[in-house]
């Protein structure tokens, strides 16, 4: 007979978790063993964020639970929800009951759980009736959480959840305690589900350690464990997305130089930081967002370091690109400032000039199964299930580059900015901005390849002289495409012509007027001397 008192510790060593788990009763000012009684010291601690080596913080992680000796069990991707299908059958008429009686009561549920054999019978007495007292303490709790009261659909599913793991991970847990060396803890790294968190608060209810390792500060644990600041020891940096937890120690180690440099690059080369290693940022994701310019701006933008401009901004994995999106309807009446501007941009290698119409290629295959395939349950498009696919035309690209691509295809076809045609449903045209999107133009994907996102912009200039045959809707698609990739876009039409208007939305660009019309204005060329002059200025 085990009756347990466990008392939450005051002050812990974050460095000894592992080491002072397998010795916890070892101090005899804390521990107090009457007859049956045990008087505890408890440990409920979180580790926050992450070191600058992530191999680092994986190992001192693995550390913990290998110094145990198995009394620090790791939860985490472990959960065991199997249940006999006897136990599974009684549940599912305990919670008809529920229903039919509009709701059990906290104290009646744990009362009909032990008639129906859904909670452990312990030959400990003290053990078994601590389970059941927890339990209704804990669904008193839930209960208080939600207005509909047990009759909230999460209470049915965490009640359950609770059921299952209560047999799968209490149960043999307390059938082979030792009353001499003390319950073991638990570890949990990462975010965790209602059904998880309100187990893990039972773990603690009941007397076990919980450790929690917490990289993107969740508030969670504060919440429902009161774990405060000084049972919580913060590493320098926060996560903005948990790593996958490695079934085993990293078998790397940095270096003490290294080490050295990660401190070095957290601190000079954080999000708002302005100093930027090159293409620190090619992993992140992009968000462009349009700048509107007046006539003289966009040029004056255009030139411009994208860290420079308003509303750049770095922030979880998001890179957030004031682009520019404008066309000019007509032509400078003073040409000379015209054609400055023009060659001020044209002379930068991350500029491409287009000419001549269509630049791109009109799909005509049916993308329908591609298209369903690569769909999420929330009906949206996967750019990891894109990114796997055969069919998949970037796989070339560096990963980060690839899912910036399969981010900007998911975002253009979920709301469109073409317009339909004629009965085209939206379906239709998102099949249209789905097919067209998977082949851009090699010059598109040699810029954006070479696109440090916080430095200067590639920009698309069009020069619409209609020569030749019009600018396509394949064309309209890849330009929307390189907008959503955050590239700047500048289109001419010196005679004042419709061209993109017939195929993307209005108010999607800036459209400027200009103060005259040319209908024989050939694009000037950059003369030589004035080629070498910059070079050597």
């Amino acid at each position: 007979m085990v009756k347990l008192n466990p008392i939450r510790m005051q002050s812990w060593d974050s460095s000894n978790i592992g080491k002072w788990l397998k010795n916890s009763l070892e101090d005899p000012s804390i521990v107090t063993i009457d007859q049956d009684s045990l008087m505890y010291p408890q440990l409920l601690c979180q580790f926050i964020g992450v070191s600058l080596d992530e191999d680092e913080y994986f190992t001192i992680l693995h550390t913990q639970i290998n110094d145990s000796d198995g009394k620090l069990i790791n939860l985490t991707n472990s959960l065991n929800k199997e249940i006999s299908s006897d136990k599974l059958r009684a549940i599912n008429q305990l919670f008809e009951i529920h229903r039919q009686e509009k709701g059990l009561s906290p104290n009646r549920m744990v009362a009909f759980l032990e008639g129906h054999f859904l909670l452990p019978r312990l030959n400990d007495n003290d053990l078994n009736r601590r389970i059941r007292i927890v339990l209704i303490d804990l669904l008193k709790q839930l209960q208080s959480n939600y207005v509909e009261g047990t009759q909230h659909h999460e209470y049915r599913r965490i009640t359950i959840d609770m059921i299952k793991w209560i047999f799968n991970h209490v149960e043999p847990v307390l059938e082979k305690l030792d009353f001499k060396t003390g319950l073991p803890g638990f570890l949990w790294y990462g975010d965790a589900t209602p059904s998880e968190r309100w187990f893990l608060k039972y773990l603690a209810a009941y007397g076990f350690h919980i450790v929690i390792f917490n990289p993107c500060d969740e508030s969670w644990p504060k919440q429902m464990f009161g774990i405060d600041e000084e049972h919580s020891f913060k590493f320098p940096k926060i996560a903005s997305k948990p790593s996958e937890f490695p079934g085993e120690m990293p078998k790397i180690a940095g270096t003490v130089a290294f080490k050295a440099t990660q401190e070095i690059n957290e601190l000079l080369h954080h999000d708002d930081s302005g100093l930027y290693k090159p293409f620190q940022f090619k992993s992140h994701s992009i968000n462009s967002v349009r700048l509107k310019t007046t006539e003289d701006e966009a040029f004056l933008i255009a030139k411009e370091r994208a860290m420079i401009r308003p509303h750049f901004q770095v922030s979880n994995q998001l890179v957030t690109i004031p682009v520019v999106f404008a066309k000019y309807m007509g032509i400078d009446r003073n040409r000379k400032r015209f054609w400055n501007n023009v060659h001020s941009l044209t002379s930068r290698e991350d500029t491409h000039v287009i000419r001549q119409f269509p630049f791109t290629k009109e799909q005509k295959t049916n993308p329908l199964f591609h298209y369903r395939n690569a769909l999420s349950s929330d009906g949206t498009l996967n750019p990891e299930i894109m990114k796997t696919s055969n069919w998949w035309s970037y796989g070339k690209l560096p990963t980060g580059t690839q899912t910036a691509i399969g981010e900007a295809i998911a975002k253009h076809v979920r709301d469109p900015i073409l317009i339909p045609q004629g009965n085209e449903s939206f379906e239709e045209l998102q099949l249209y901005a789905f097919s067209q999107s998977m082949y851009l133009p090699n010059f598109v994907i040699r810029l954006f390849q070479t696109f440090d996102y916080p430095q200067f912009v590639p920009t698309i200039f069009l020069y619409n002289e209609e020569k030749g045959p019009e600018l396509s809707r394949a064309d309209a698609n890849a330009l929307c495409m390189m907008h959503y990739l955050g590239l700047d876009i500048i289109l001419v039409n010196p005679q004042g012509h419709l061209d993109i208007e017939k195929w993307v939305q209005e108010g999607m660009f800036d459209l400027h007027w200009m103060d005259d019309r040319s209908f024989n204005e050939p694009y000037k060329e950059q003369n030589v001397v004035s080629k070498i002059f910059k070079k050597f200025r």
